[in-house]
């Protein structure tokens, strides 16, 4: 099941209008270096329910590619994240077989310390992972495993 296309292409409104472009980007600390997907990292949601927030820009990093050590970089093919929030969370992967050709998949309702493995729909890139919260506490997710 996938999300409704005026959904997902209120998404990618969003993330135009707020200057992201799903290309690399520069890491919070303004050092020059790719911010990159990597276990540890969060994405909290502050928004009002129903409102999808994206987790590529806003705490997960590039999640196209894995890096190790800044050198070997491969597909990203899977990213389990846990809800490490008080209450339940919506998420869904975004991912397509080329930059420019996108398809948001279908919700994963995840409770509190539930966690879900997001790949992406056939082959090629995961763009991105949106959160949305269940009811009016804040939503949030944090990477346990990238492959």
């Amino acid at each position: 099941m996938s999300v409704p296309v005026g959904v997902g292409a209120g998404v990618v409104l969003l993330l135009l209008a707020l200057g992201v472009d799903g290309g690399a980007r520069e890491s919070p600390a303004g050092d020059g270096a790719v911010d990159r997907v990597a276990v540890g990292r969060e994405c909290r949601s502050e928004l009002e329910p129903g409102m999808e927030l994206s987790c590529g820009t806003a705490g997960f990093g590039d999640l196209r590619q894995l890096c190790v050590d800044g050198e070997r970089c491969v597909r990203t093919t899977a990213v389990t994240v846990l809800n490490c929030g008080r209450s339940d969370a919506f998420v869904s992967v975004i991912s397509g077989p080329r930059p420019g050709v996108r398809k948001q998949g279908a919700d994963h309702r995840l409770a509190p310390r539930g966690r879900v493995t997001l790949r992406p729909d056939g082959p090629g890139y995961l763009f991105d992972i949106t959160l949305r919260a269940a009811d009016s506490a804040p939503a949030r997710l944090r990477i346990v495993r990238v492959k």
